[in-house]
């Protein structure tokens, strides 16, 4: 499975809090702004930069952060999950 973003989206770092914020048409599709963890922003930006793999994006999860590939790779297929439920990635 590839995993793409939809276009229409900005990053903003608000006080201590990642959010993606929708603009144009998206912000129609999706109502209000996505709460990002930081390892969740970080991910996001590996998707944007055209990581598009679980494999691929728990490579760069664990050179970036001290966590195990199993944990790694469980936490990215639920921020996918996540992202899905949004409908925020291209089908």
């Amino acid at each position: 499975m590839s995993i793409q973003l939809k276009k229409g989206f900005v990053l903003r770092k608000i006080g201590a809090q990642y959010m993606a914020v929708p603009f144009g048409a998206m912000a129609n599709e999706v109502k209000g702004m996505i709460s990002l963890t930081e390892s969740g922003y970080f991910l996001w930006k590996q998707i944007e930069n055209g990581v598009n793999s679980v494999e691929a994006l728990a490579d760069a999860l664990t050179a970036e952060y001290e966590v195990d590939r199993e944990e790694a790779v469980r936490d990215i297929e639920g921020f996918v999950a996540y992202l899905a439920d949004l409908k925020v990635l291209v089908a």
